[in-house]
């Protein structure tokens, strides 16, 4: 398997983008954030990379220059190093009249943006963060390949688990044996996270009991306690104990690319509202599974869970309790852990071939902890293709 992509299909997301920007009027995209400049580049290394509505696509750099020529072969890359060059480089390529220029606003500061705005004057910034990020929620055959190998390379972490677990291990310690097999593997350990005021997470959360109830920013059911208050997520440095549930949520980055599972465990027999609890959330998550062919529309598979999980006595703790509860059941995973499309409330969107979704049904027992599973599968015209195929058994150490 290789990292680089052909130079064609490098080029055809730079023509759908570009198809895009006509069709909305927009005269040119500056794209900064990290994924959004590998998408179109195949590089994370430029500091922009810029595609005029109707001109050629080139990148803009200040360092790693000889590595970038390396790897980008299919667009120009600009060496610059202030506001000066910026200003020649886009008058060179006759841009600085653009009037509408697109920018991901979600990610780029007020101090970027209106620095970059100084080269248009007669511009005014246009927020494209979302179509961006719908234009690469259909993912090729390339990109689905990468996934799968991660996903592949997943499969082993029922064993990996089942062989670490022993009395009086700490998450800390179990979650460092599931980090070194998956690093060793090719794990690229940054998991980007596009939500403001949400670090890049690392490997995921192992967590234990009450532990994975923590309450978190992270648009996320379970983040675990973390280690301190400066770093609030993953494992804590806790034993864990007997017969409780521990949530093992871990994503997989291979070349950029990210797949997301969820698996349960415990050092003895659980109790059997744990145990009832789980196959529940398998019963959800194999009739959303069923549920997701294209042209379903996302909001109404996330009303399918809830109100499955209602029916099984989960109304009020179905993807969390309280302030902690989030409302959706399923995320895309690319680029980016979270991407679209959500399953969600309020979204009214249809499912494409080619979307790559991990669902994740899960439910909050107070004073026990977070049980519940996820896997990554992408939508075929006649279903669901599972990526992740781990052994879904309670893992019973």
């Amino acid at each position: 398997m290789t990292l680089r992509f052909t130079q064609e299909e490098l080029k055809n997301r730079i023509r759908s983008l570009q198809a895009h920007l006509v069709e909305n009027k927009i005269d040119v995209a500056i794209l900064s954030q990290s994924s959004d400049v590998f998408y179109y580049s195949g590089s994370v290394q430029p500091l922009y990379v810029v595609i005029p509505a109707d001109n050629d696509a080139f990148a803009l750099a200040r360092k790693g220059l000889t590595r970038m020529r390396w790897e980008i072969e299919h667009i120009e890359i600009e060496a610059f190093s202030g506001g000066k060059d910026l200003s020649r480089i886009f008058a060179k390529r006759r841009l600085v009249g653009s009037r509408r220029v697109g920018l991901t606003l979600d990610t780029l500061s007020y101090l970027s943006t209106m620095r970059m705005m100084k080269v248009f004057p007669d511009g005014v910034p246009e927020d494209i963060a979302w179509d961006v990020r719908m234009l690469r929620a259909v993912k090729s055959e390339s990109e689905i390949a990468i996934q799968k190998e991660a996903a592949r390379i997943m499969a082993k972490t029922p064993d990996v688990v089942r062989q670490a677990l022993v009395e009086g291990i700490t998450e800390l310690e179990l979650s460092a044996v599931l980090e070194s097999h998956y690093r060793l593997n090719g794990n690229g350990v940054v998991v980007p996270s596009r939500r403001e005021g949400v670090d890049a997470l690392g490997f995921g959360a192992c967590s234990s009991g009450i532990n994975s109830l923590a309450g978190t920013k992270f648009e996320g059911i379970c983040a675990g306690a973390g280690l301190s208050p400066g770093t609030p997520y993953g494992a804590s440095r806790d034993v864990i104990k007997q017969c409780t549930p521990i949530i093992i949520d871990f994503a997989f980055n291979l070349y950029g690319y990210i797949v997301d599972q969820t698996r349960m465990a415990s050092i003895g027999t659980p109790d059997s509202e744990v145990l009832r609890a789980y196959d529940i959330m398998q019963e959800i998550e194999s009739a959303i599974f069923d549920a997701m062919k294209p042209g379903a529309v996302w909001e109404n598979i996330y009303n399918l869970a809830v109100e499955m999980a209602s029916e099984a006595g989960f109304a009020d703790t179905f993807m969390g309790s309280g302030t902690e509860r989030v409302r959706f059941v399923g995320h895309g995973v690319g680029l980016e852990l979270d991407e679209p499309p959500y399953l969600a409330f309020g979204m009214k969107y249809e499912l494409q071939e080619g979307m790559v979704i991990a669902v994740e049904p899960k439910v909050a027992l107070p004073g026990i902890g977070i049980v519940g599973i996820e896997d990554t599968v992408v939508v075929r015209e006649s279903g669901v293709e599972p990526m992740t195929f781990a052994s879904k058994d309670f893992i019973v150490a």
